[in-house]
């Protein structure tokens, strides 16, 4: 007996087993590495950082980077989170090293105990840092250097700015002037680091700034010197006084001034809408996440569209064109984001739309497609999502009950029924003899009457109504959109101004979907140079002063605009553009 129910939990024991020995395996902690800086120089600091969500199987060991750097520190650190009710918890090593050699160096894996991070391979060059250092003097004990990569970006792609400071004195108050550049768009990135590097086989203490820069438009574009004021000591390290200490001056140093060859955009590139960056995703999600759905309950669709590289200005919007015309659409306000990590800008836009099937069936999504040009291969790429089938069902109906039929079943039925129907003769019978419900009766007959003809004469005119005007006849009137946009326009309030040109093109423009991109796209000249100004102030980084009179002039100055405003009664903003007054 013993021997049978050992052979009958065999199957279970080894199955527990199996199941333990691959939950080591699902269950290891995934580790990254990141380098803060790529390219570094061969003579400066920089730092690597190991980041897991899941505790690791046990400390690290960094002794394989001894190989290829110098270990200078290390850091750990941990976090806890609660995001949408679920705990998370972020492991993370910091590790400051330099380069021992210039060339390709790869980052080994790291044993953190079972678990080992990724390789990671990082460019070291064997040259000073870029840029032309500035000295102050006095041994050069402060410098100020500038570099800008790479110095011929494409016109509204990403170019990294970067100022270093460099000092081997005691420094007292600095202040450094800010980066100002006409025709483009400017976006500091993290805050300050601090490090160690070597010039000409001195060691500075190294501050350095970075900043993103978006140029506007093409051609050469010119980077303006900075101003660094500082104090330091003065007379270098000689005429100290360990009584008073050395006495401070205030120096200034004014960086190198760099020059960008912006180009325009490549011929290469098909789609009208420019969007250059240096990685592009498009996700999408569904709310209940399920194929199925029933008529009238409404489907959240998310889409996302993420890019490393570029302001959130430049995302297009994603729209819904092409839906099945049983789907109703409610598009939510786009949700615009921009992270500014240490490498460049991280811009996302997502747009949530409720789907609301009116009948049953299957229907088809259309796929979405987001073309992009990758600053990195020079080469087109599109970011696509492919069609999505949904399964419309019924919704659920109640059921009728059943109605009672009017023959009893039993005798002790007939018997219930036939004594009800007696106490209800008896009472017709007292109500028949009584003269007070007969005035009640006869008021109730009267006041039904009434009622009957009140709804006869409604009934009728609204048919008259309806033969005068029948409902093909009747189109939605544009009056009400054009005088919100022509309100919007005159108070230059670019949120009501997009809702009611939105309204106004609906009608209009059926074609033209539900979005600015799509309205530019159907627009020509000046009405589609007023539509991208608006969506420019719209999502642009910083958000600039809008002005609506050039939108309301190419508005009321096309065919289709015109003729609505002169039919309409819609008058032009005359405050915007007063006439000139006549010279005497």
């Amino acid at each position: 007996m013993a021997k049978r129910c050992l052979l009958a939990g065999s199957p279970v024991i080894l199955g527990l087993m199996l199941w333990l020995g691959l939950s080591g395996v699902i269950l290891a902690a995934e580790i990254t590495v990141t380098a803060d800086r790529d390219p570094v120089p061969v003579s400066e600091s920089f730092n690597l950082t190991f980041n897991t969500g899941e505790s690791p199987d046990d400390e690290p060991d960094f002794t394989p980077l001894n190989r290829d750097f110098r270990v200078l520190s290390q850091s750990q650190n941990s976090q806890i989170s609660l995001v949408n009710g679920k705990l998370s918890r972020t492991f993370e090593w910091t590790v400051s090293v330099v380069a021992k050699q210039a060339g390709k160096l790869t980052v080994p894996p790291i044993a953190f105990g079972a678990d080992r991070s990724r390789p990671l391979t990082v460019t070291v060059t064997d040259r000073p840092a870029p840029g032309q250092p500035r000295s102050s003097g006095d041994d050069d004990a402060l410098l100020i250097e500038v570099d800008a990569s790479p110095r011929n970006p494409y016109v509204q792609a990403q170019a990294i700015y970067t100022v270093r400071v460099l000092y081997r004195t005691n420094l007292g108050r600095a202040h450094l002037s800010p980066l100002e550049i006409p025709d483009a768009l400017i976006q500091q990135l993290g805050d300050k680091r601090n490090y160690s590097t070597e010039r000409n086989g001195n060691t500075y203490s190294a501050t350095e700034i970075r900043y993103a820069i978006f140029p506007q438009k093409s051609g050469a574009l010119l980077i303006p010197p900075l101003t660094l004021d500082a104090e330091v000591q003065a007379g270098g390290r000689s005429g100290f006084n360990p009584f008073f200490g050395r006495p401070m001056k205030t120096v200034s140093l004014l960086s190198e001034a760099i020059e960008l060859q912006v180009r325009p955009a490549p011929a290469a590139f098909s789609s009208r809408h420019w969007l250059p960056a240096e990685n592009v995703t498009l996700e999408e999600t569904f709310s209940p996440d399920a194929g199925r759905v029933e008529t009238g309950q409404p489907l959240t669709r998310t889409l996302t569209l993420k890019a490393q590289g570029t302001t959130v200005g430049v995302l297009p919007e994603l729209g819904l064109a092409g839906l099945p015309a049983e789907i109703r659409r409610y598009p939510d306000q786009p949700a615009l984001d921009e992270q500014r990590q240490g490498t460049g800008l991280v811009s996302t836009r997502q747009e949530k739309t409720a789907l609301i099937p009116d009948k049953p069936g299957h229907y088809t999504l259309p796929a979405i497609e987001v073309p992009w040009w990758n600053i990195r291969t020079e080469k087109m790429e599109v970011a696509r999502l492919p069609e999505r089938e949904i399964e419309v069902t019924a919704g659920a109906v109640a059921p009728v009950p059943p109605v009672p039929t009017a023959t009893p079943a039993t005798a002790k039925e007939a018997e219930i029924t036939a004594s009800v129907s007696a106490h209800v003769g008896g009472a017709k019978s007292g109500m028949a003899e009584s003269p007070l419900w007969f005035w009640l009766s006869l008021s109730c007959a009267g006041g039904w009457l009434i009622t009957a003809g009140l709804w006869w004469q409604t009934a009728r005119r609204s048919r008259k109504q309806i033969a005068k005007n029948p409902p093909e006849s009747r189109k939605p009137s544009v009056k009400q959109p054009m005088r919100e946009l022509k309100e919007a326009c005159a108070a230059n309030d670019p949120d009501r101004a997009r809702k009611a040109l939105l309204e106004w093109a609906e009608q209009s423009w059926p074609d033209c979907g539900t979005s600015l991109e799509g309205i530019a796209g159907r627009a020509e000249g000046e009405l589609k140079n007023a539509v991208q100004a608006l969506s420019r102030a719209l999502y642009g980084h910083p958000r600039t002063e809008w002005k609506g009179a050039a939108l309301w002039d190419a508005i009321v100055t096309t065919d289709l605009g015109k003729g609505r405003a002169e039919n309409r009664g819609v008058a032009p903003i005359a405050s915007l553009h007063p006439p000139a007054q006549a010279k005497s």
